[in-house]
C-alpha cells in the first residue's frame, strides 16, 4: 500500500469527524430499535402466561380467546383514553402470540354507549408510550383495535360477524373479527368471576393501512387521495371534520383520514367535495361517463351486500367510502350491521310501530321482510318521512333507473357470487362456524345480561339463543332465494355490463 498523501489525510480526518458525529445517533437509533424489538419479544415469549395463569387461578377456562382489561381501579369513560394493562389468553392449540402489556382504552359507540355492556377501542403501546404494532389475537399487526359488545342482540353479534365475513368472501376488505370473552377489572380488586363482562367481537379499527383500507397517505402536492370518509346521517360530533352536504343530501360527509384537509384548501370547496359534485352531476344528467369517476365493481359489491343484508343504515349511516391517490371513488368498507338481516325497522318510518311491517309498495316488501329491495324504499317518500333522501341510495336509484348496464352488471355479479363465495353452503358455513365458536360461552353471556336481553334469569339460555340464530338463518336463506328470483333473467347476457375506469379523474 502506498503512503497516504495530504489530501488522503484530509479525507480521513473528515470521515473520522463525520463518524464521530454519526455514531451517537446511530447508537441511539440502534438502541431504540433494540428496545422495541426486545419489548415485542418479551410480549411474544410470555405467550399470555400472566393472563392465562390469572384465569387458571380462578378456575376459568374457555375454548375462545380471553381478554382481560385491567385499569387499576379506574373506570374507562366514554371516548376518554385511559391507561390500562391488556392481556390475552388464547387456546393452546391456536398458535396465536398472546399480548401482555400496556394499552390505552376508551368507551366507544353512540347509542351503544348507554348499554351496560360497553364497547371499547384499544391501542397497544410500546415502552415509549407510543402505539405498538402487534398481531393481536392472530390478526395482522397494528396498534388500533375494537372490542364490540353486542348487548341487546340475542345472536351475540352474529349479524355483524356474518356481514363482515360475506364482504371478505367477495374479495373486499372488511374488518377481521374473532369472538372472545372479556374480563373488565376496573375496581382495583383481585381478578374474580365478578369481573366477567361477556362475549365480545374483537375486530380491527377502520383505518388506512396495508392490511386495512389500502390507500396511500394524502400528499398535499396531489390532492386526489387517499381519503377515507363516511356518510353517517346526523351522527356528527364536535371536532369532526366535515364537508358538504351534496345537493339532495340532508347531512355532510365526515372525513376520517386524513383527519384534516390541507390548510391551503377552501373548506367549502375541497378537492374531494368537488370530485363528488362532478360525479353526481354527471350521474344526474344522464352522462354515462359518470362511470369514469367510480370504481364500479366496488359500487356493485356494496350494493349487493347492502341488499342481501337489507341493512336499514346501509345507504345512510356508517356508509364508508374511500379514494386512493389518482384512483376512482370506491364504496366501502362495510360497517355496522347490528340492525340488519330483518331485525330492525329503520325504514319505512311509517311502519316503525309495526316493527317495519308495511308495504310491499314499489320496493316489493317491508323494511324487515326477506322480500323487496332496500335501496328504493324511499322512492315512495311517505315511507321515509324522517330522511327521504336516504343518503347514497339516491345514487343507486339513479343508476338502477337510468343505466341498464348497472342492472346487468349487478345481475352478473350476483350470480357469480352465488356460484361460489355466497352459495347457500358457504353462507351456512359462516353461520355454523360462529355458532360452534360461541356456543360454550352463551350461558355465561346471557346470565350476565339477562335483563338487557329481556330474558328471565335462569331461563334456558341455550334454547333462546339457538332460536334467535335460527330466525336469522332462515331469514338469510329466504333472502337469498328472493334475490335469486330477481336476478335470474338473462338480462345480464343481453345488455353490455358497465366497464368502469380504475384510474379516477
Amino acid at each position: 500500500m502506498g503512503r497516504a498523501t495530504g489530501s488522503d489525510l484530509c479525507l480521513l480526518t473528515l470521515l473520522s469527524v463525520v463518524l464521530a458525529l454519526r455514531l451517537p445517533s446511530l447508537a441511539v437509533a440502534q438502541a431504540n430499535s433494540l428496545h422495541s424489538d426486545t419489548h415485542r419479544a418479551l410480549l411474544q415469549s410470555s405467550n399470555g402466561s400472566t393472563c392465562c395463569s390469572r384465569l387458571e387461578a380462578i378456575g376459568f377456562s374457555s375454548p375462545l380467546p380471553v381478554v382481560i382489561l385491567d385499569s387499576s381501579g379506574q373506570l374507562i369513560p366514554h371516548k376518554v383514553d385511559t391507561e390500562i394493562t391488556l392481556c390475552t389468553c388464547s387456546p393452546q392449540d391456536s398458535n396465536i402470540q398472546d399480548y401482555s402489556g400496556p394499552a390505552r382504552a376508551a368507551g366507544r359507540g353512540s347509542s351503544s354507549a348507554k348499554f351496560d355492556k360497553k364497547s371499547y377501542k384499544l391501542k397497544t403501546l410500546g415502552p415509549d408510550g407510543k402505539g405498538l404494532d402487534f398481531p393481536l389475537l392472530g390478526m395482522p399487526e397494528d396498534d388500533d383495535w375494537i372490542l364490540y359488545g353486542p348487548e341487546p342482540d340475542k345472536t351475540i353479534g352474529m349479524r355483524n360477524y356474518l356481514a363482515y365475513n360475506l364482504a371478505r368472501a367477495s374479495g373486499r376488505y372488511a374488518t377481521r373479527t374473532t369472538y372472545v370473552e372479556v374480563f373488565l377489572l376496573d375496581d382495583g380488586e383481585e381478578l374474580s368471576m365478578e369481573h366477567y363482562n361477556g362475549v365480545y367481537i374483537a375486530q380491527e379499527k377502520m383505518k388506512r393501512g396495508q392490511d386495512r383500507v389500502d390507500i396511500k397517505k394524502l400528499n398535499p402536492e396531489n390532492l386526489s387521495g387517499g381519503y377515507l370518509f363516511v356518510y353517517d346521517n346526523d351522527n356528527i360530533e364536535s371536532g369532526d371534520v366535515t364537508f358538504g352536504p351534496l345537493e339532495g343530501f340532508s347531512d355532510p360527509f365526515v372525513l376520517q383520514e386524513p383527519n384534516e384537509f390541507p390548510p391551503e384548501e377552501d373548506p367549502t370547496g375541497t378537492w374531494l367535495f368537488n370530485y363528488l359534485k362532478e360525479f353526481q352531476t354527471a350521474l344526474n344528467n344522464g352522462d354515462l361517463n359518470y362511470t369514469s369517476y367510480i370504481d364500479g365493481p366496488s359500487f356493485t359489491d356494496y350494493f349487493l351486500l347492502t341488499e342481501l343484508t337489507k341493512n336499514p343504515d346501509g345507504y345512510r349511516g356508517s356508509t364508508y367510502m374511500h379514494k386512493d391517490r389518482d384512483g376512482p371513488l370506491a364504496m366501502g368498507p362495510a360497517w355496522d350491521y347490528d340492525e340488519a338481516f330483518g331485525i330492525c325497522c329503520g325504514y319505512p318510518i311509517t311502519g316503525w310501530d309495526d316493527l317495519g311491517q308495511s308495504g310491499p309498495g314499489l320496493s316489493g316488501g317491508s323494511a324487515i321482510s326477506p322480500e323487496g329491495w332496500r335501496f328504493n324504499i324511499c322512492d315512495e317518500p311517505e315511507r321515509c318521512l324522517i330522511d327521504p333522501t336516504d343518503g347514497v341510495s339516491i345514487w343507486y336509484r339513479t343508476m338502477w333507473n337510468t343505466d341498464e348496464r348497472f342492472k346487468a352488471g349487478a345481475a352478473f355479479r350476483w350470480n357469480e357470487l352465488r356460484a361460489s363465495a355466497w352459495s347457500n353452503d358457504a353462507v351456512q358455513k359462516i353461520i355454523d362456524d360462529a355458532r360452534t365458536a360461541i356456543d360454550p360461552a352463551v350461558a355465561r353471556n346471557f346470565d350476565k345480561y339477562a335483563s338487557a336481553l329481556e330474558v328471565e334469569t335462569g331461563a334456558n339460555y341455550e334454547e333462546i339463543w339457538q332460536e334467535e340464530v335460527s330466525v336469522m338463518e332462515n331469514w338469510v336463506m329466504e333472502r337469498l332465494e328472493w334475490m335469486d328470483s330477481q336476478f335470474s333473467s338473462s338480462e345480464g347476457d343481453e345488455v353490455e355490463t358497465v366497464t368502469l375506469s380504475q384510474s379516477g379523474r
